[in-house]
């Protein structure tokens, strides 16, 4: 599908006099071909979702979520509304600060901010490029299904006492920017939309395809095997808890992910260490910390932690 993508890197690699298959040159081609897949499909995933979500009603969403009789299909509904909204984990937190002001339900918004960074568009058409639509859609599939099972632990253990005071005062703020009209208009808005979500993406990407082409590259065969590729359940979540503290989108990860499964890492191994990383992030707990009490938030990393490690442990007994 991507033959045309390695033109470029075939043409560089020869032209430094590398090896393609090993060393630098193996690094270069494989961080040329992926950077140049990656940023076509984020601006043309990114423009098509951005004129689709232009059309959605946004603030009869959120009314429809915060009814009694919407609970039930509020989860799920928070969950899909995450799933295609294209944020990492720290621009997911205003949407959810926003639906606790407005007291949505606890696990509702823990829906939505579980499920945003894990599950976009984008996310699921880079996977479906590079390991095929079957796992592209089994891991939408099991994100969406993070944030429904995260949404229902916090709604069963109350979590809303142990937001901050005040956390839950009603909103104040202006109402959202209506979206633009006319054709014209929507075409600019969605352009613009989807070369900030590069530009904002870009610098963790870069970084990411980076120490994918190090690891693709450089990492000797089996150190990961050593590391994660043990078949002992304990595997599943160190690789979980590894990835807590890291920053990432889920856009940026898909090269890790491949970079891990070529070195031998299992799949739900991977998957378990990749998910954690983009579903929980310091600089969003630090975002969280003016609404939720360190209680919150420590409970808030065990549900991610826990889900991805039960992840991971399903996709490994499957594989």
């Amino acid at each position: 599908m991507w033959t045309w993508a390695e033109w470029i890197p075939d043409r560089v690699v020869q032209l430094a006099g590398l090896d393609a298959a090993t060393g630098s040159g193996a690094a270069l081609h494989f961080f040329l071909y992926d950077l140049q897949k990656i940023v076509v499909l984020i601006l043309a995933v990114a423009f098509i979702m951005a004129l689709v979500r232009g059309a959605l009603p946004l603030d009869r969403i959120r009314v429809w979520l915060d009814r009694p009789g919407g609970r039930v299909l509020g989860y799920p509904a928070a969950a899909l509304f995450g799933a295609v909204t294209p944020f990492c984990s720290c621009s997911s937190v205003p949407v959810f600060l926003g639906f606790i002001q407005a007291r949505f339900p606890i696990g509702v918004a823990f829906a939505f901010l579980i499920t945003s960074p894990i599950v976009n568009e984008i996310a699921v058409a880079l996977l479906g490029a590079t390991f095929g639509w079957k796992f592209a859609f089994t891991y939408a599939g099991v994100g969406i299904a993070l944030g429904i099972g995260g949404g229902l632990v916090l709604t069963l253990l109350r979590a809303e006492r142990w937001l901050t005071p005040g956390a839950m005062a009603p909103v104040t703020a202006e109402d959202d920017d209506p979206p633009p009209t006319g054709w014209s208009a929507r075409l600019r808005d969605a352009g613009g939309t989807s070369v900030s979500i590069l530009r904002r993406i870009l610098p963790w990407l870069l970084a990411s395809l980076a120490l994918g082409a190090g690891m693709h590259g450089f990492v000797p065969t089996g150190f990961f095997e050593k590391l994660f590729a043990g078949t002992g359940a304990w595997t599943v979540p160190l690789a979980s808890a590894a990835g807590l503290p890291l920053y990432v989108s889920a856009n940026a990860t898909v090269p890790l992910l491949d970079a891990f499964v070529a070195k031998g890492v299992p799949l739900g191994t991977a998957l378990a260490f990749l998910l954690s990383a983009v579903g929980v992030s310091i600089p969003e707990m630090v975002m969280l910390r003016s609404v939720m009490t360190v209680r919150l938030l420590v409970v808030f990393s065990v549900v991610v932690l826990v889900g991805t490690t039960i992840v991971g442990w399903i996709l490994n007994a499957l594989q």
